[in-house]
């Protein structure tokens, strides 16, 4: 093939304009804001340590786990009222 059948190669400027936009934006959506991160670093972390040194954790499971049972009896058994 001839050199003058081969076409401009180069990119148009408005395409490398929009290339370069579309990275820009790209890497400022997935960089991190360093304040934020941290943030919610030390949330995370001050959230594990309340469950790790929770010595009333399973105490706290038991108590639920009857809210739940009488809840869920309370509506069965207004259910069952409502129904006569």
């Amino acid at each position: 093939m001839a050199l003058s059948q081969i076409r401009d190669r180069e990119p148009h400027p408005e395409s490398v304009t929009k290339l370069t936009l579309a990275q820009v934006t790209l890497e400022a959506l997935l960089t991190p804001n360093c304040k934020a991160e941290d943030a919610l670093r030390v949330a995370r972390n001050e959230r594990k340590e309340e469950l790790d040194h929770d010595p009333l954790g399973s105490a706290r499971g038991i108590v639920n786990g009857v809210r739940l049972s009488v809840t869920l009896w309370s509506f069965v058994t207004l259910v069952v009222l409502l129904t006569r």
